[in-house]
């Protein structure tokens, strides 16, 4: 489905006309219109345009916009004139009641495009948000209810399922948010302006907003082994995820059962994937953005503190200048006759210390060169050759957790094979090469010890990467 589909396609017209300023102003004061009340009565909205837009009424003027003569004499009649326009392009509707009055009609695109633009102008754009927290409280409370059957876990699930879908929305627009203050910045030439737009609206509206909640109070490092610890019991749970699945069918979500097992099944994957994944994707490339901007705006500080041509700038040069202390009494000599400044000196403990000065070097008996001929390439190149033929290497440590793993996606200590010491000493590799970005499998440790012939092993599950 396309977009003029839904909408009228005059819909925008007029906000690209020469009037859309008042337009604008008609359309703010119509969502006021539909937060205040259930019923809009026509006479209600006219009054309030009336009232509220009276001296833009006054000064426009809508001979373009094909407003009759009679409507265009008094502001009554521009007021009628503007509802008359948001029907004909279809911003609103007008019926009849039981009492034989109008009354305002919003379609439901209507309410959808008035509610985004109250919101890109509001000036409270900070408000405060708890997806991380909502999706543990939801999940736990499911988890442990003794009430609780496999539908409230479900709906759980699904809750827990949007939750995320809206973190990972918020945290892309926080991303690409930044790069607009990156824009503005580049156009601004005055210190206070760039001050003010880091201090009051950056540092309020992006960090105190939203980076600094998903760190301390809203925290994902918090709440992310909780989540997961929950994910983990209901995927090995099967008869639970054959209950869930049921109960999504009798829902009418699919058709079939094995699609609403699926569904559930990708759910928790996606969920339990996306919180390990969310500060190496999300939260660090955030910082990394905010890092550039605030070097940015320092530098774009320094800049034009030190190219400002009034008195403050010209002192800033001055006092630079005269930090250099080489130069300071000469510089001192030629500004007096413009300002009374002398340099000033004190004794302290290492005023009566003279650095020690390097000493002349000697010359000495020369050193003897071994006769003996070292060829370092082939020394380099043979130990490069030990280290791709060792035992221990990436490629053989890779080669081990293949075969542990198979078409299974989890293993576990257990399950590994030891029967020497080289078997031994590659199960540990395999867990420290966990760590690698490379790895296509993780681990995450479980409580208890695993005895394998003589050797004793922490019990640890890997768990293969999910491929994007």
């Amino acid at each position: 489905m396309r977009l003029f589909d839904v909408v009228p396609e005059e819909l925008f017209s007029i906000l690209a006309s020469p009037n859309r300023l008042i337009y604008a102003d008609a359309l703010s004061v119509l969502y006021d219109a539909f937060r205040e009340n259930l019923k809009i009565q026509k006479n209600t909205f006219f009054t309030m345009i009336r009232s509220r837009l009276e001296d833009e009424l006054a000064r426009s003027e809508f001979s373009e916009d094909g407003i009759s003569e009679e409507e265009a004499q008094d502001l009554s009649g521009r007021a009628r004139f503007l509802i008359r326009k948001l029907k004909e392009r279809g911003w609103i509707e007008l019926e009849r009641g039981d009492d034989f009055e109008e009354y305002i009609i919003l379609p439901d695109y209507s309410i959808k495009i008035l509610e985004l633009f109250s919101e890109l102008t509001s000036e409270n754009r900070s408000s405060g948000f708890s997806f991380v927290y909502d999706t543990y409280s939801t999940l736990r409370m499911a988890h442990e209810d003794p009430d609780g059957g496999a539908y409230e876990k479900m709906m759980a699930l699904n809750g827990a399922y949007d939750k995320t879908l809206a973190l990972i929305k918020m945290l892309k627009t926080v991303y690409h948010n930044i790069n607009r203050y990156f824009q503005q910045q580049i156009d601004m030439r005055d210190v206070n302006q760039v001050l003010a737009m880091h201090f009051d609206d950056f540092l309020q509206h992006v960090v105190e907003a939203y980076i600094r909640p998903l760190k301390i109070k809203d925290s994902i490092p918090k709440y992310k082994v909780p989540i997961q610890q929950v994910l983990d019991s209901w995927l090995e749970d099967n008869d639970l995820l054959n209950a869930m699945a049921n109960a999504a069918l009798q829902e009418k979500r699919f058709d079939s059962l094995e699609k609403c097992r699926a569904d559930i099944v990708s759910k928790l994957f996606f969920v339990k994937e996306s919180y390990e994944d969310f500060e190496n994707e999300y939260l660090n490339e955030i910082d990394i953005k905010v890092r550039r901007y605030t070097r940015a705006t320092t530098q774009k500080i320094e800049s034009l503190s030190n190219n400002d041509q009034t008195v403050r700038g010209n002192l800033v040069y001055l006092l630079n200048a005269l930090s250099d202390t080489s130069k300071a009494s000469e510089l001192t000599d030629r500004i007096q006759p413009v300002f009374q400044i002398f340099a000033q000196s004190w004794m302290g403990e290492g005023s009566l210390y003279s650095q020690r000065r390097p000493g002349k070097r000697e010359k000495c008996d020369p050193v003897l060169i071994s006769e003996e001929s070292v060829d370092l390439s082939r020394k380099a190149l043979d130990e490069f050759g030990a280290a791709i033929n060792s035992p221990y290497n990436k490629k053989n440590i890779r080669a081990y957790m293949e075969k542990l793993l198979g078409n299974a996606d989890i293993a576990y200590t257990k399950d590994m094979p030891i029967e020497n010491d080289m078997d031994y000493i590659l199960s540990g590799l395999a867990v420290i090469a966990a760590s690698d970005r490379d790895s296509f499998y993780r681990i995450e440790p479980v409580s208890g010890v695993v005895a394998s012939n003589k050797y004793e092993l922490p019990s640890v599950r890997f768990i293969r990467k999910k491929v994007r």
